[in-house]
């Protein structure tokens, strides 16, 4: 689920996209066999969606809500506010600031969420929810995963080394192409932190039976997680997959 700016190449070794989807006209990467099984499934989507991330605007998220709607049984929007006002802080705008800040894009981008899906006729229910961030932080498996992605960090270059990545990307986009200092670098990787446990057991946190996250393209840190290449291991109740209009 990740919920940040990314640009890379797509992984040597990404898995064929699955046919499009013809009525909505969505293409399905899963990164793994298992991630496969995962998404043919269907039975829960997690969407997150990031602060000043242009690419979900109503129009595509109301496409993308009708489109889930018929594949999986129940959808979780996640907007990382918590995350977001960390990273203002990091820039060094006051806590007042961040906080503020932070509420009126979370608000906003909610907003926009609950449109879509009302354009989708995909009505806010138990079958498709909006969270911020900050709801879920005392949600018990979301902090034992955060706890073990945390010690990950400390004893696993490359976990460190691709969340240091995406960290400097989301920096990078804040200050306007401006070069973030490696402290701030470093301080800005507690964001894909708190992204790490959807990718790690989303099924759990949510309570469904499996699940998937997904981005619209490649990103370092999920092909390492789901190609075993770091220390920490998604439930084989988990999966991901690069999902995009076709």
């Amino acid at each position: 689920m990740p919920v940040h700016h990314e640009s890379s190449r797509p992984p040597a070794a990404a898995s064929r996209l699955l046919p499009a989807d013809r009525n909505e006209g969505f293409s399905v990467a899963p990164l793994t066999d298992n991630c496969r099984r995962v998404y043919e499934q269907g039975r829960h989507l997690v969407i997150g969606i990031s602060h000043g991330n242009s690419y979900f605007s109503v129009s595509l998220l109301t496409r993308m809500l009708r489109w889930s709607r018929s594949k999986f049984d129940r959808i979780d929007v996640v907007v990382p506010d918590d995350a977001f006002r960390e990273n203002l802080s990091v820039l060094g705008y006051s806590p007042e600031y961040a906080e503020r800040k932070s509420r009126q894009e979370s608000n906003a981008i909610r907003n926009r969420v609950v449109r879509a899906a009302a354009a989708a006729d995909v009505p806010v229910s138990a079958e498709m929810r909006v969270h911020l961030l900050s709801g879920l932080l005392d949600n018990p498996v979301y902090r034992a995963l955060r706890r073990d992605a945390e010690e990950a960090l400390h004893a696993d270059v490359e976990l460190l080394e691709s969340c240091l990545h995406m960290s400097r990307r989301a920096l990078w986009s804040s200050l306007r192409g401006k070069t973030p200092t490696e402290e701030q670098v470093r301080s800005g990787a507690r964001y894909p932190l708190a992204e790490l446990p959807f990718f790690l057991g989303s099924a759990d946190i949510f309570q469904v039976p499996s699940s998937l996250c997904f981005y619209h393209k490649p990103i370092p840190l999920a092909d390492a997680l789901f190609r075993k290449r770091t220390s920490l291991a998604p439930s084989m109740r988990q999966g991901y997959a690069i999902i995009q209009p076709s």
